[in-house]
């Protein structure tokens, strides 16, 4: 396949909005649709999107225009929330089209099994989606209306009356779950989508994608044997654009400890991504499949020290200021992999344990223990010369996606990992 490759951008928001700009002005791209969700994007030029000159192309909120399209690839990057709203029947289409799919916000392992795969009982997607905890506006009135209902039915089902029904409420629910809360679809509909239309699959990103998979598990190909891992990143979150996931607050910013734990939208969300890594590093490590790997999660929230405003959020001291991710992996019952997200808003706020990086800004701690012996790698912005510049994130999450093109298209039809083993090419004289 010759350059230019023929591209389209599927929700052109933060990062989307970012690549198409990037792809708009590379020799190596040509846009050739985009798909977006808002009635008032539908029919304007693509260019004009991205405060560039106009391209006589005009993006669409018809999916069926999408598909219709000759393309090469299709960069994938929609909101979080969607992915609960049936995201992945999309890119199961885009697949069976013929276009090669690399996505920014999912797939970077889609035989991991989550709390909302289709494998799932409908009963344990409802009880988990009744618990849990929504702030700000990510959710409409309506939807958390029919929460806080779900989460009542849900006690009734679970009381001790409602246990001797739970054969016949499964297979009702089973009949019902999927058209209001469309479960994750299991990794083997992605691969007979990708034979089908002789495309591949391939997500990437700053984390998952570059810090873990390629950085981490280079470092462990250093070693004999690797006994577990560890990896850390610590990021400042108040320059992040006021839309992202649907804003500070509806990550539990700015609100009360209490509105924050494992139960909260954001925990159950990042579970999506962190599976993934989990079992990336369970395969390439070990060699094992997903039917062996457990993922726990415990996320708590950190009282703010200073008032912040960032955007259009408001910060108070004693309002959540940082959250704590962790999620731990499990081979069987043996842990293996520790993975900790801890985000704040401003550095005042910043909650840094004894291993953290020592930048407010933020930064990576990747820690591999094994033979012989053990391996550390840290990266940290200096405070001094550091600007919350959220773009930087941006900037090289876009750079992964658009580099993994020409090989995702080059590469046989299925999903697609990055190739870890050593590459040598000959030096000309």
């Amino acid at each position: 396949m010759t350059t230019p490759y023929r591209i389209i951008i599927w929700s052109p928001g933060d990062m989307g909005g970012r690549a198409l700009k990037t792809a708009l002005t590379s020799p190596l791209f040509d846009v050739v649709g985009v798909k977006v969700f808002s009635p008032y994007k539908h029919g304007v030029d693509i260019g004009e999107l991205v405060g560039l000159p106009a391209t006589g192309i005009k993006a669409t909120t018809r999916k069926e225009e999408i598909l219709a399209l000759d393309a090469d690839c299709v960069i994938h990057t929609p909101t979080t929330p969607a992915l609960l709203e049936g995201a992945d029947a999309d890119v199961v289409d885009l697949l069976a089209s013929g276009k090669n799919v690399v996505s920014g916000a999912s797939y970077h392992n889609p035989s991991m099994h989550n709390w909302l795969s289709e494998s799932q009982p409908a009963l344990s997607v409802l009880r988990t989606v009744g618990n849990m905890k929504v702030t700000g506006d990510v959710f409409g009135p309506k939807e958390k209306q029919a929460l806080a209902a779900l989460k009542q039915i849900m006690r009734a089902i679970d009381s001790s009356p409602g246990q001797r029904l739970h054969p016949i409420l499964e297979k009702l629910a089973n009949k019902i779950v999927d058209r209001v809360l469309p479960r994750r679809l299991d990794g083997d509909k992605f691969q007979r989508a990708c034979l089908t239309g002789g495309s591949s699959l391939f997500g990437t990103g700053l984390h998952p994608g570059v810090m873990v998979e390629q950085v981490l598990l280079r470092l462990a190909s250093l070693m004999d044997h690797v006994e577990q891992v560890h990896f850390l990143e610590v990021g400042d979150l108040s320059a992040a654009p006021d839309g992202m996931w649907g804003g500070l607050e509806s990550l539990g910013y700015g609100m009360p400890l209490e509105s924050v734990d494992s139960n909260h939208a954001i925990a159950l969300m990042q579970h999506f991504y962190f599976n993934a890594v989990l079992g990336n590093v369970a395969h390439q490590l070990y060699g094992i499949g997903p039917e062996r790997i457990r993922v726990e999660r415990h996320v708590y929230a950190c009282p703010a020290r200073v008032e912040i405003v960032a955007g259009g959020t408001v910060i108070k001291p004693g309002t959540v200021g940082a959250i704590h991710m962790t999620y731990r992996g499990y081979i069987d019952d043996k842990l293996f992999m520790t993975n900790e997200e801890c985000w704040h808003v401003g550095g005042g706020n910043a909650h840094l344990g004894p291993d953290h990086p020592d930048s407010l800004a933020g930064g990576h701690l990747i820690t591999l223990e094994g033979k012989p012996g053990r391996i550390t790698l840290r990266s940290e912005p200096e405070d001094d010369s550091f600007e919350a510049d959220w773009s930087a994130v941006t900037d090289i999450s876009v750079k992964a996606i658009l580099d993994s093109i020409p090989a995702v298209c080059a590469a046989a039809p299925g999903v697609v990992t990055p190739d870890l083993a050593p590459r040598f090419r000959l030096e000309e004289a």
